[in-house]
């Protein structure tokens, strides 16, 4: 079952990658792990994802061991308080929710104290929605800026969450003012031109994320079914 979604997940990326001009090599897919059971992380390991996104530092340390010694990746891929910085720090190689300067400093010192590089990406709330989390696009820059002078961070992209569309050709404009604050700041030298990962996309709307490039697409929804009640 959840090889078969992959399979179609994927098609529909390499579709979108051919609209778009680009390899689908450069898109990765991010299993949105929120609220599976270990078997469904074992049973995604096993058809290939090697990207797992948690929403809690709770349950990705109980995700964790399941993919030792495949060279799984875990990805915090929701709203991260200061206060569990040092937990992100042992269980996360990707931290893609940073959006403060205090949150930085947190996991850069703990980051030290484990003696760690810790990847971030920085989440820009573009449509300004009090209900989510992410940095205004007019202050991302500085926060940029002040992870690049953090010796343990290491910066590679941005990461965004559109508002939510019926239709999801709607969110399209977000997705394309991500690609082209990433490339602003590329031409700024605020970031390398290595530091060009797009996080954007969900199961309602990745095709059209795809087409305007992210490189991470976090799906959870066409990849497992629908999320288990709780």
């Amino acid at each position: 079952m959840i090889a078969e979604n992959i399979a179609a997940i994927r098609r529909r990326i390499d579709d979108a990658c051919a609209r778009a001009g680009r390899p689908s090599e450069q898109v990765r897919i991010v299993a949105a792990a929120k609220g599976q059971a270990d078997e469904r992380i074992r049973e995604a390991l096993e058809a290939g994802i090697r990207i797992f996104g948690h929403n809690y530092v709770q349950e990705a340390a109980r995700h964790e061991a399941i993919g030792k010694g495949l060279d799984a990746e875990l990805h915090m891929i929701g709203h991260l308080q200061k206060n569990k910085a040092g937990r992100a720090v042992d269980l996360f190689h990707v931290v893609e929710t940073v959006d403060n300067r205090e949150l930085v400093i947190a996991l850069d010192r703990r980051a030290r104290a484990a003696g760690k590089i810790v990847r971030v990406m920085i989440q820009v709330n573009l449509a300004g929605e009090a209900q989510k989390s992410g940095i205004a696009r007019e202050a991302a820059a500085e926060l940029a800026r002040a992870i690049r002078d953090l010796p343990n961070l290491r910066l590679e992209g941005l990461m965004t969450m559109p508002p939510f569309f019926d239709d999801p050709a709607r969110a399209r404009p977000y997705f394309a003012q991500l690609r082209a604050l990433r490339d602003e700041y590329i031409a700024a030298g605020i970031l390398d031109p290595e530091m060009n990962e797009l996080s954007m996309g969900m199961t309602g709307d990745f095709e059209v994320a795809v087409e305007e490039g992210a490189t991470l697409v976090r799906i959870g929804t066409a990849l497992f079914g629908p999320r288990p009640a709780t």
